[in-house]
Formats: C-alpha cells, sequence, structure tokens
C-alpha cells in the first residue's frame, strides 16, 4: 500500500533519468599507511592489520555477519573504508598487544573485534532504514470511531411531528 508522502519502497527510478553521465566508482581497497603517525611506531602488525588485504577480509566478515545475525534478511554491501579504518584504527590502540610474536592470531583477535563492534551496528542502521522507508511511504490509518458499550440497543431519532 503506498499512500504516504512519496513511495521509496519500489524499484530506484533515479537511474533511468540521470542529468549527467558519472563513471563507475572502484572501490578498491587501499592500505591504511599512516595509521600510526604521531602514537607510535609502525609494526609488522600494523602493517598486515591495516593492510588492503585485511580490510577486505573485514569486509567480507561485516557483510556475512549481518545477514546471519539478520536471519538472511539483509544483504550489504561494502562499508565505507574511511569509516571502517577509523574503527580499525581506534581497535588497535585500545586492544593490541603489539608483540612480535603471533601476528595472526593477533590479527585475528583484533578483527573479531572491530566486527564484534561493527555487525550490531549496521544491523541497526540498516533495521532504522528499512522502517524509516516503511514509515515515509504510508500514512498513519486513523482509529474507527468507538462504539458505545453502555447501551445495547439502536437509537433512532423520531422527529417531533
Amino acid at each position: 500500500m503506498s499512500n504516504g508522502r512519496i513511495n521509496i519502497m519500489g524499484p530506484n527510478t533515479g537511474n533511468l533519468y540521470q542529468l549527467y553521465d558519472q563513471p563507475p566508482l572502484v572501490n578498491k581497497s587501499t592500505p591504511y599507511r599512516n595509521a600510526m603517525n604521531g602514537n607510535w611506531e609502525t609494526t609488522k602488525l600494523s602493517n598486515a592489520f591495516f593492510s588492503a588485504e585485511n580490510v577486505q577480509i573485514i569486509q567480507n566478515a561485516i557483510k556475512a555477519g549481518v545477514y546471519s545475525r539478520s536471519n538472511s534478511q539483509y544483504v550489504i554491501g561494502n562499508q565505507d573504508e574511511d569509516t571502517l579504518k577509523i574503527i580499525m584504527r581506534s581497535t588497535f590502540l585500545q586492544y593490541s598487544s603489539n608483540q612480535p610474536i603471533n601476528i595472526t592470531s593477533q590479527i585475528e583477535s583484533l578483527n573479531s573485534l572491530v566486527i564484534g563492534y561493527a555487525v550490531p551496528q549496521i544491523l541497526s542502521e540498516a533495521e532504522g532504514y528499512i522502517k524509516y522507508k516503511k514509515d515515509v511511504s504510508t500514512l498513519a490509518v486513523p482509529h474507527a470511531r468507538p462504539k458505545s458499550t453502555y447501551h445495547s440497543n439502536t437509537l433512532f431519532f423520531k422527529g417531533f411531528f
């Protein structure tokens, strides 16, 4: 039912009538080389954690986590890499043990912390967006008029004459 202000529940027709051509953007994962500038020294752990391959691993895990936690309802794309790298940097600065051994296990634990933070956040935002689309596309239906429970019979108007 589409009785709202605008209908955004249907397919996107904005792409059919674009004013300008837009070249396709390549959302390619780039390494985050200067993640530790100003705070700590760059190490093997930081280089491996902020590498493009690890960012893609986290992106895939976030997509799988949202898909599984939403009971196969939401299929999302890659998230904004700048935001993801901010979350990764914050997690690295708070929780990394910075040991020169067992780098793989340290990266796995840091990745699980990043994914554990990002998946519930993205899932709640996706649910909020779906509810927003529904609210904008439909109007609230008023309640039916109340019925009197005091009188069980139906009253009729009898004229004065």
